[in-house]
């Protein structure tokens, strides 16, 4: 059936023809797998895919029509033809949710810096002065005493979640609303519908150069932005208040008391409101400790803001300025070198890291990173160092740190994940931070990772092979900085350099002369480099332990302590435990012995219940009992499995924890597990 209207919209019809698109639909949306019977879709061409090539499973799905900019024939529903479609789903979000910011006073803020701040000051001013007030920025939205999560990486919401948060706004009373508005907001329309009556301009300097391509079409971009508000602030570049911290701060606080004067607000007013105002969280955040040190965490992701807070911070610190920052991937890379340049001149000492790389080489940024700062007359692993895991980054700042010394940590600020390849990982600079600062002292990890990993068919050390945009080891490292682990000591052996490349930090490095030694040689070398006091250490694989959570290894070390064990080791029940060595118990559920599979009887062979190779250790019996390791006849290497023999001749006490969830540990031998863990991963990070 053919559709029966072909209706052409032009900008001069565009109410009436909102008004005829509008009645009786269920819903509005420009994601084909979204459309639901009754709903219109809008085919919008995105820099990736192009929303007119799934008008027909929209169709499909039960769109009662559509709105895109090609000419589309043989529908069975009505299409409205429209010469941009992003203005026209703007459009309709704002007439679908009842015009609700024609019924509000808006403030819009963009800049390249100080936006979410100049947000956050305008929303309180207006609320300590009595107005009912909304605020969306990046960090999150805000409707009354009800705080709504924006999602990740994320200034300006899509253009239909912004009229409907602005709808649940009318419908909560608010009067007054300030939006965050970024260049990508603008350019992609995320914004279209809204009208404001006030728009603030912070500040501008190039940025967002890998989207824009030139400053001068940035500009543009903002400027086309508020010069559209009926009224218009452009913040002044110098100010005399000295209300916050820094004066990049009080520059925003100048831009805020502009922007509510055109609501009847006097200066004196908007002033006496912002002394009870504390930053937004992210921004210059300070982290209480008793180390006598400062310690902050700071979105500054620019070399304009990364220079501010800096040379803030330089003027406050009494012993050395320690900065951890990187620069994002797939983003502007003209801004690697000058950040790096910028630290290196103004920290004591600058340490290189993650920061959203996505499908780029971290290693890659990281080096334009340190060419900037060589530029200065930076030296390396003197004035800066290089280290890629962020949360290895953070352990070493505070390491080296000493009392009057600040450190901060810039760049994720608010944000709550990192990404890498095309996933989101939870990540939080504060909790890293507070993660190594409670640190349990007396307990150490060692993480085997001398192995080559031959049935991967690779020349990459196994350890370094990545599941969802990260190497495997490093979510061991992570989930036991997580865990609060006070000291890791890892052990290289194959290609150890390229290893020892990707973890650096605050990790002990031991190393496995023969990498084929075997798993008691492998924690022989590692239990060396075990600091003295540490009464319990515990021992993980590299290339099976992504999957463990923190609550987990506190759990079996708990357990271990509880049971007063002077060995604990982890077990899973398999139901296809194929090539896994069985745990063989008495009557009495007590370990008997760990049997390898070719070792088993036809009984044994039928166990379920496999080692997975997590093991908590007494210290002193460890370091007794793993030089008498004996090897093994057959293969010449020495087994972790003889330690728990030992164990058993000496009548120590054993316990064992079996995982609750057998998904916690996912062997990966070969690319084919490599694969399945990728899965489960995915899921995992959903």
């Amino acid at each position: 059936m053919e559709a029966k209207t072909s209706f052409l919209w032009y900008n001069t019809s565009m109410t009436k023809a909102i008004n005829k698109l509008l009645r009786g639909a269920k819903g509005i949306t420009d994601d084909s797998r979204k459309v639901e019977e009754g709903f219109i879709f809008v085919a919008v061409k995105g820099n990736v895919s192009d929303g007119h090539d799934y008008i027909n499973e929209a169709v499909h799905r039960g769109a009662r029509a559509v709105v895109g900019e090609k000419a589309v024939k043989g529908l069975p529903v009505a299409y409205y033809k429209v010469t941009d479609s992003r203005q026209a789903l703007g459009e309709l979000a704002s007439e679908y949710y009842g015009n609700p910011s024609g019924k509000l006073k808006i403030v819009g803020v963009t800049g390249t810096k100080g936006k979410t701040t100049t947000c956050y000051l305008i929303h309180h001013i207006l609320t300590k002065l009595g107005r009912k007030t909304g605020l969306i920025t990046s960090i999150a939205a805000k409707i009354g005493d009800t705080e709504i999560d924006t999602g990740f990486h994320v200034t300006s919401p899509d253009v239909i979640s912004l009229h409907k948060l602005l709808s649940e706004m009318v419908n909560a009373g608010s009067e007054y609303v300030v939006i965050e508005v970024s260049s990508h907001g603008i350019d992609q329309k995320r914004i279209a519908g809204v009208k404001f009556d006030v728009g603030v301009l912070t500040n501008i300097a190039p940025e967002h150069l890998d989207y824009h391509k030139t400053f001068t079409e940035y500009k543009r971009v903002k400027m086309s932005f508020i010069n559209s508000c009926k009224n218009k602030v452009i913040a002044p570049s110098d100010t005399n208040l000295e209300l916050l911290p820094g004066k990049f701060n009080n520059l925003d606080a100048e831009a805020a008391i502009m922007a509510v004067s055109f609501f009847g607000i006097d200066r004196k007013e908007a002033i006496e409101s912002i002394k009870s105002f504390k930053l937004p969280e992210g921004r210059l955040s300070e982290i209480n400790n008793n180390l006598g040190i400062k310690i902050i965490v700071d979105f500054a992701h620019t070399p304009e803001s990364l220079e501010a807070v800096l040379s803030y911070l330089k003027g406050i610190t009494e012993g050395k300025l320690i900065s951890v920052f990187g620069c994002a991937g797939e983003r502007d890379p003209r801004k690697r070198f000058k950040m790096g340049k910028i630290s290196s001149k103004l920290s004591d000492i600058s340490i290189f890291t993650a920061e959203d790389p996505r499908s780029e080489n971290i290693f890659k940024i990281l080096s334009k990173m340190a060419s900037g700062a060589r530029s200065a007359g930076g030296k390396e692993d003197e004035d800066f160092f290089r280290i890629a895991e962020r949360g290895e980054a953070i352990a070493y700042a505070l390491s080296i740190c000493r009392r009057g010394d600040t450190v901060v940590v810039l760049g994720k600020g608010h944000e709550k994940s990192m990404a890498y390849g095309g996933y989101e990982h939870p990540w939080n600079d504060v909790e890293e931070i507070e993660n190594y600062l409670n640190r349990k002292k007396n307990i150490s990890a060692i993480i085997l990772a001398a192995g080559k990993g031959t049935r991967m068919k690779s020349d990459l050390p196994k350890v370094l092979h990545p599941i969802c945009g990260r190497p495997m080891i490093a979510y061991s490292l992570q989930n036991l900085r997580r865990a609060k682990i006070g000291e890791i000591v890892t052990v290289v052996s194959y290609r150890k350099n390229i290893v020892v490349k990707e973890i650096g930090g605050e990790v002990k490095i031991a190393f496995q002369k023969n990498s084929r030694g075997g798993t008691a040689d492998a924690i022989n070398a590692g239990v060396r480099f075990v600091s003295e006091g540490i009464g319990t250490v515990v021992v993980m694989y590299g290339d099976d332990t992504a999957f463990y959570s923190p609550g987990t290894i506190n759990k079996v070390i708990d357990y271990h302590k509880r049971t007063n064990a002077t060995l604990t080791f982890v077990t899973l029940l398999k139901d296809n435990p194929s090539g896994l060595g069985r745990i063989v118990r008495g009557t009495n559920g007590d370990l008997v012995a760990i049997v390898e599979e070719k070792d088993t009887t036809p009984d044994e062979k039928r166990i379920k219940e496999i080692n997975d190779g997590m093991y908590i250790f007494d210290k002193e019996f460890l370091m007794k009992n793993i030089p008498n390791v004996k090897k093994n006849p057959i293969t010449g290497e020495l087994y972790v499995n003889e330690v728990i023999k030992m164990a058993i001749d000496q009548k120590k006490k054993i316990s064992i924890y079996r995982l609750p969830d057998a998904l916690e540990w996912q062997g990966v031998n070969t690319p084919e597990e490599l694969e399945n863990a990728r899965k489960i991963m995915e899921e995992k990070l959903k």
